[in-house]
């Protein structure tokens, strides 16, 4: 509880302060928090929603409630906004419930049933007068310095405690704002007592200041503030009471000084100014308001008789007036926050308000304006001055009230105030002015207003607009996309700030007449997110342009999509042309070849067969065709499985680099146009004719163990067989207790030594060449005769032979009898992506292993064709094949080549003969010596 100063002359009350907001959590939790919050409001309006489209009955948004605003979603799909100028509910027990001031026993204290502001009131015995919580939960209180205050009196929302000094009561009256502080003053005597005569406030946590003439400012030291009008009194002339003057006249200013901490008020002098002029005796009890409550109203008026009066807050009245009779010339404001108004299209709005009497008689109008907004509570003189220097701009009358005349019932009185709302929506605050008209008439209207505003959120401007079908990014006036379809799907993403569904309006143009819109597609009020529609049965050749606008079916959204142009093309390109300059031709050497095609050729697709040319054309390999109905590839520099890839650039021819394949290798080329429309094949010979086949490689600097043509047992060191290598012969090194006795049929009739593989005496050792045999960044050639005795148990493939990588590299080379009953070649290492980021194929996987029997199979590495290639028996027609690019950095694979390998897990069971390791691409001639087990170098 906070400490109060105390004062030693006249009457000391404390005033009640609201604080600041407790101390900020840490971004993130204020982040997090916000987020939750937006989640749970989206989610409740978009439930409240779709419970007003189905029942045909406003629901009200729970999470957008407050004690002065009311968010409802309509059937119709738009939302309502309930604006109160002061609270009209609270929260209690996990909902809402109307506003309820009747005081009540709260404990020690005296509290009303429901308040948006928490106050609690002495129930006597006590010096403290009252207590009122901040919105960060600290009670402030309010002290009486006089000794302790009688056992009050209670009457719905008052208390009142008699007495509390010589002919004075005290009131205090729960408010919807909080509370007002009411000094009954019961007799002459007693107003121009000297005690009356210093009628002090005192005020503890904020400084007090004068921001302008007629109100009072009290700032607190987290910037904080709460602004007051000037102290009140009024008398009983007229039926006045302490809530509220009699007949037409407001209170009066009381004669007061401020100080940073003390508001000092004179009653009896306010008394006796009060007398001269009106020639007329006071009538007691008087009402001393020190106009002061804990929360900032949104109502108040101004009055010509007492042009320097603020009546901002005015203690306990619900009562504004407005009007002319005499010297009272009155007109009331209202302030209404638009914050949450903005970018919405307001359809409705309209403020109405009660009114309570004719007070004085005449059934003049009274005009609502809307008009610039100021600190609310500003005096009769300073409306004036703003609006005579042209500071406050008062708009056109927006409507006329007439009503009854004197003696009328209360009644509910609205003015339409459509387009002042829409034009100020999403400010912070609009203020709304009503005036009377020039004939006489004086009325009194309830403090509480409230602002009804129906309203819709434009739909947001669509995103990611895109031809989905064929998949085309968008194009442009002078760059169109190509479709190769008359039906094309497009798409958008849609989004509108109010949830619930929202559609589209897809308009589609003759690129060439944007004037003339050839179809209309739209798929109708559905979820927020993607949507798609088709247009049909569009023309081959034409170049159209489409966009997209949201609609919620009551506004177009705040805007559409660019156009996006694109041009149908269901025609395929004739068949490319290939040609080459070389002469001669090797296998597995490089030669360039120029592939051009028609103005609309944006690449090509060609692979190498190692056969012959041959008519008709083979098809376009599965992985190497183009859809119309798919985005176009990345044609790059791109390797796929069996076919690779070159950019077009029309009839200007592209070069690439092809090697043959075999003797008699064929290169086959297609292209595809930038529709995604692909043509036939047409075939160029990598030979210079069927008499002239391509030359071998040379691989006479290859190595190979023949060990087929050796005596049993095997020697420990088998020494390479091929006769031209001399001092670079690699030795084969079988390991102790390897068997070397072991024999075998590998092309009946004759036998001869094979090498057993398998588990060892020693599980480290393996059959090993120190050396490696080949150097893996260029082509080559490894084969081997094979049987194996299993298929390896699930979950480990078996390496046959590996060659690996040299310390700081990153190649290696095996091959593997696989768990799926295949054999696979393989150049492994990381990463498994080209320089372009594109991921590779390490491995060619094919064949099927034949256990118990002889296999001769054969892997390729075709470094000119960037490709990998299997080959079983003494077919160069591959078994499988992948397109295989070398990363950057070392793949030569230097290291040590070992044959079935440790561990045992994964070391390969079975038989081994006659391994070749050979630089460059074989042909078939070269392959069929080895399928015979003969070497395969020059004669």
């Amino acid at each position: 509880m906070r400490a109060f100063r105390a004062f030693t002359g006249g009457f000391v009350v404390a005033a009640l302060i609201v604080g600041g907001a407790s101390p900020a959590a840490s971004a993130t939790t204020n982040y997090q928090a916000t987020a939750s919050r937006q989640a749970a409001t989206v989610g409740a309006t978009a439930s409240a929603s779709a419970r007003a489209a189905a029942t045909g009955e406003p629901v009200v948004v729970d999470a957008l409630t407050t004690p002065t605003s009311l968010t409802k979603a309509l059937p119709g799909g738009a939302m309502q906004l309930e604006l109160s100028s002061r609270p009209v509910r609270v929260q209690q027990g996990g909902g809402w419930v109307p506003v309820n001031l009747t005081l009540q026993r709260d404990g020690d204290w005296f509290s009303p049933a429901a308040s948006a502001v928490p106050v609690r009131f002495s129930p006597g015995g006590t010096n403290v007068i009252s207590q009122t919580q901040t919105s960060s939960g600290e009670w402030v209180s309010e002290s009486w310095p006089l000794g302790a205050l009688p056992q009050p009196t209670i009457d719905g929302d008052t208390a009142t405690y008699a007495e509390v000094a010589p002919g004075v009561d005290l009131k205090l009256v729960a408010t919807k704002t909080g509370m007002a502080s009411i000094y009954v003053v019961k007799s002459e005597e007693a107003a121009k007592s000297s005690g009356l005569a210093k009628l002090q406030v005192a005020v503890a946590g904020a400084d007090l200041t004068t921001p302008d003439t007629g109100r009072v400012q009290a700032k607190a030291a987290d910037g904080s503030s709460l602004i007051a009008a000037q102290p009140l009194w009024w008398d009983s002339s007229h039926g006045g009471t302490f809530k509220e003057p009699g007949s037409e006249a407001p209170p009066t200013p009381v004669t007061h000084e401020i100080a940073p901490d003390l508001l000092t008020m004179d009653v009896g002098a306010s008394v006796a100014k009060a007398e001269v002029p009106a020639k007329a005796p006071v009538q007691y009890p008087i009402f001393v308001d020190p106009d002061w409550s804990t929360g900032m109203t949104a109502s108040w008026y101004t009055d010509a008789a007492y042009p320097d009066a603020s009546y901002l807050t005015a203690g306990a009245s619900d009562v504004l007036r407005v009007g002319s009779y005499g010297q009272y010339v009155s007109d009331m404001f209202f302030q209404f926050p638009l914050g949450a108004l903005a970018g919405k299209h307001i359809l409705s709005a309209g403020v109405g308000t009660t009114q309570l009497s004719v007070d004085a008689c005449g059934v003049g109008p009274i005009t609502s304006h809307f008009v610039s907004v100021f600190s609310p509570g500003y005096t009769w003189n300073q409306e004036q001055y703003l609006r005579q220097s042209g500071q406050m701009w008062w708009s056109w009358a927006m409507g006329s009230w007439v009503g009854p005349d004197c003696g009328s019932a209360p009644m509910y009185v609205g003015w339409t105030v459509t387009d002042a709302v829409q034009s100020q929506a999403g400010q912070p605050n609009i203020h709304f002015a009503f005036a009377p008209g020039s004939s006489q008439s004086r009325r009194h209207y309830s403090r509480d207003a409230t602002l009804v505003v129906s309203y819709n959120s434009y739909p947001d401007t669509p995103t990611n607009p895109s031809i989905v079908s064929p998949s085309r990014t968008c194009g442009t006036a002078t760059a169109p996309a190509y479709v190769g379809a008359s039906n094309v799907t497009v798409q958008v993403t849609q989004t509108d700030p109010d949830p619930g569904n929202v559609d589209d309006n897809f308009d589609l143009f003759l690129a060439s007449n944007l004037n003339q819109r050839v179809q209309w597609q739209h798929p109708g009020m559905v979820a927020q997110g993607p949507r798609t529609v088709t247009f049909t049965g569009l023309s081959d050749g034409q170049t159209y342009a489409w966009r997209a606008r949201g609609s919620d079916w009551l506004d177009d959204g705040i805007g559409s999509t660019d156009l996006c142009y694109f041009t149908v093309d269901t025609t395929k390109p004739g068949v490319p042309t290939a040609t080459t300059a070389a002469t001669s031709f090797t296998v597995g050497s490089g030669l360039n070849v120029s592939l051009s095609g028609a103005a609309d050729v944006v690449g090509f697709v060609y692979w190498v067969t190692p056969t012959q040319l041959t008519s008709p054309a083979p098809n376009v390999p599965v992985d190497g065709t183009v859809s119309t109905a798919s985005a176009l590839p990345d044609c790059n520099g791109r390797v796929t499985a069996n076919v690779r890839w070159a950019c077009g650039n029309g009839s200007t021819a592209v070069t690439v680099s092809v090697a043959p394949t075999d003797a008699l290798s064929t290169l086959w080329v297609s292209a595809y146009d930038r529709a995604g429309n692909q043509s036939a094949a047409r075939g160029l010979p990598l030979y210079t004719s069927i008499g002239t086949p391509a030359a071998e490689a040379n691989i006479d600097a290859g190595h190979m163990w023949q060990v087929s043509s050796l005596w049993s047992p095997l020697p420990s060191v088998v020494p390479d067989s091929n006769p031209w290598i001399g001092a670079n012969g690699i030795d084969l090194n079988l390991p102790s207790g390897a068997s070397v006795n072991s024999t075998d049929t590998v092309i009946p009739p004759l036998s001869g030594p094979v090498m057993k593989t398998g588990p060892l005496p020693n599980a480290n050792e393996y059959i090993y060449a120190s050396t490696a045999p080949v150097n893996a960044t260029n082509s080559f050639t490894w084969s081997m005769w094979i049987k194996t005795d299993y298929v390896p148990s699930q979950g480990q493939d078996q390496v046959v032979a590996g060659q690996y990588a040299a310390a700081g590299g990153r190649g290696e080379v095996k091959l593997l009898a696989t768990q799926d009953n295949h054999y696979a070649f393989c150049i492994t290492g990381a990463p498994a992506a080209d320089d372009n980021g594109r991921p590779v194929s390490n491995c060619v996987k094919g064949g099927s292993l034949a256990i118990g029997t002889w296999q001769l199979v054969t892997g390729i590495w075709d470094a000119a064709n960037q490709q990998l290639r299997l080959l079983i028996g003494n077919s160069t027609v591959p078994v499988a094949v992948a397109g295989h690019v070398l990363g950057s950095g070392d793949w030569s694979a230097q290291g040590q080549l070992a044959l079935g390998p440790s561990p045992d897990t994964h070391r390969f069971s079975g038989y081994i003969a006659d391994p070749a390791f050979l630089p460059g691409v074989i042909d078939y001639y070269q392959l069929a010596r080895l399928a015979d087990q003969q070497l395969p170098f020059s004669s």
